[in-house]
């Protein structure tokens, strides 16, 4: 692979290999935003259950009835998570059109705050048996924090990569190394504690200490406000303006999808949602005639308009090329070509975010005590709290461009060493164990755990020794074996399932999970990861911030999907759900494997024109 500009410093240059002046904010901004978020939405199904069955009379609460809290739940947690993947969209048009990456960033993280604290509200009028004004404020609080949450998604990794120049721009591999891992660091911790906060001290701490952490991302990245390199938004002014608002209203359709069930007539909603296409029509012909630009719009619509001037040889966006040049008219091919081949990979996004769902249900419904050697339990649970402080401390420094001494880091490791070697003599000499009794919605933690683990045993296990012998897996032949592992883990857990049906509740131990996250998460790295990587590559330097978004959106078609299909939880047991899911997760894979093996793309590097 070619270098980028930024990875070859100008001759007049020194290489540094030191982190820019903002990074140490945004990593921490980060850090704390998906603290945030996945403590949030660790909860979010297990407490929507309890909160619809509470609207229901003392007395009612047949098995129908469950159910159908259960479906509400599910259906709502998907709806939620569509709009937070639908929302970069705007967010990506809002900062490099009108507002630029900052500002975005910062203001957006207010209304996540806000989100957070209606929802902390919420909790506690849950509590007080006015649910009525706790699922009102439910639905604002998630509302607020999709908004905030997809805003900021398009932005952090571009705001990363702009405050690199040429001296240290090969330093950007490895800060989006540490941008995943502390991601999932985050994701890791608060799935295991939020969940406590939820149990012992209620919906309001619980929704309320994500909203705390959040509004320390937001304090942290706002310290760094005089170190960040900011890149205008272009072209800005009114221009910029109505480029947002085209694109929001543009995008009514989905959003009409994702807040279906809070409006009480569809002819309302269909009615709306066609004043805002017409809008948003309206709005791209007014500014073409400002100053036309040549975006993926832009130049799908004037090829289509100009169709008619075409020659009979000539490709259908020839007259695009004439009018916009050789490099803008490339873009809009391409990124057509990556969706159909990207469509399926929705599929894959609906079973895996069924985590946060159905995953939890399952959960449930199995036994979720663990008995452990009683000193030994106390020591790992301390030794993972001290290693996670030091971790998060020497990560801070690292990009901060400090080291922190290697006698610490190996004092710090022998220690817990010793503690735990302690701990396991005392028990063994004593014979005591404690039972730990573990939440259901802890079992996904078991997620991000792994992707930690996985990530790099998949390079030193199998593409480094794959690559030693002269074999390269292409990407889609990567992601194509990871849509077929997403159907194995359903059917796994729709096998497990069954067995748990067929035993009873709380019959079978809910570490049996773990073969199915672990398959999950396998699928995961080789479908996500791999696949924002072959989307950015595939797409021509102008198109990137837009097959960007549609990578994102293919997350909200997936959980639309469940959101649409959760009602059949009241009709159908859990297991058949598993399996339906796990078949059409199959089919999928093989449309995948198909249009994948018909796909003729090109590599563009960011240095070509």
């Amino acid at each position: 692979m070619s270098q980028s500009a930024a990875d070859t410093p100008a001759p007049n240059e020194a290489r540094s290999d030191d982190f820019p002046a903002g990074i140490p904010f945004i990593v921490g901004n980060e850090g704390a935003e998906r603290f945030s978020f996945y403590g949030m939405k660790a909860i979010l199904y297990v407490y929507l259950t309890a909160l619809f069955l509470r609207f229901l009379p003392e007395g009612t609460l047949a098995d129908a009835t469950v159910e159908g809290a259960k479906a509400h739940a599910t259906e709502t947690v998907h709806l939620f998570i569509a709009g937070v993947y639908l929302f970069p969209l705007v967010g990506a048009v809002l900062a490099d059109r009108l507002l630029g990456k900052y500002n975005v960033i910062f203001w957006v993280s207010l209304i996540y705050c806000a989100g957070h604290a209606v929802l902390a509200v919420a909790g506690r009028l849950g509590e007080l048996g006015q649910f009525e004004g706790a699922e009102v404020g439910m639905f604002v609080g998630l509302g607020l924090i999709a908004m905030g949450s997809g805003g900021i998604k398009p932005c952090v990794s571009a705001n990363v990569g702009d405050q690199f120049t040429s001296k240290n721009g090969h330093l950007v591999t490895r800060v989006f190394q540490i941008f995943y891992f502390i991601i999932n660091f985050g994701s890791f911790f608060s799935t295991l504690l939020t969940p406590i906060l939820y149990s012992e001290l209620g919906p309001e701490v619980a929704f309320g200490v994500p909203g705390v952490l959040m509004a320390i991302a937001t304090f942290v990245f706002w310290l760094g406000r005089k170190r960040f390199v900011r890149v205008p938004a272009k072209p800005g002014g009114k221009l910029g303006l109505l480029d947002a608002l085209t694109t929001l209203l543009l995008l009514s359709p989905a959003f009409a999808l994702t807040v279906r069930t809070l409006v009480p007539s569809v002819w309302l909603l269909v009615g709306v949602t066609a004043a805002c296409m017409a809008g948003g029509v309206a709005l791209f012909i007014l500014r073409q005639r400002i100053e036309p630009d040549d975006g993926f719009l832009a130049v799908l619509v004037y090829s289509i308009r100009n169709s008619g001037k075409r020659g009979l040889r000539d490709s259908f966006w020839a007259p695009a090329r004439e009018r916009f040049g050789a490099e803008a008219a490339e873009g809009p091919p391409a990124v057509l070509r990556i969706m159909l081949v990207f469509l399926m990979v929705s599929m894959f996004w609906a079973l895996f975010d069924q985590h946060s769902s159905t995953w939890v249900e399952q959960a449930r419904h199995m036994a979720l005590d663990l008995t452990l050697p009683s000193t030994l339990a106390i020591a790992i649970g301390a030794s993972v709290m001290a290693l996670a402080v030091f971790g998060g401390v020497w990560l801070f420094m690292f990009v901060a461009n400090k080291r922190v001494p290697m006698i610490v880091t190996r004092s710090v490791l022998a220690a817990v060493a010793t503690a735990l070697a302690v701990a396991g003599v005392l028990d063994l000499l004593r014979g005591e164990t404690t039972t730990i009794h573990l939440k259901a919605s802890q079992m996904a933690a078991l997620n991000p755990l792994m992707v930690m683990m996985i990530i790099p045993g998949l390079n030193a296990l199998v593409w480094n020794p794959l690559r030693r012998r002269g074999k390269e897996v292409a990407p889609l032949r990567k992601m194509t074996i990871g849509l077929f592992l997403a159907a194995v883990a359903f059917a796994i857990a729709a096998a497990l399932q069954g067995v748990v049906e067929a035993e009873g509740e709380g019959e079978v131990h809910a570490l049996w999970q773990f073969l199915q996250y672990f398959v999950m998460t396998t699928s995961e790295v080789l479908v996500s990861v791999t696949g924002l990587e072959f989307a950015y590559t595939q797409a021509p330097r102008r198109m990137k911030s837009t097959i960007m978004g549609f990578w994102l959106f293919c997350v909200t078609l997936g959980n639309l999907l469940v959101a649409y299909l959760a009602p059949l939880q009241k009709e159908l047991e859990l297991s058949e759900f598993f399996w339906l899911f796990a078949g059409l997760m199959a089919g999928a894979a093989v449309i995948f494997t198909v249009l994948a093996n018909f796909y003729r793309g090109r590599t563009y590097l960011q240095s070509e024109a």
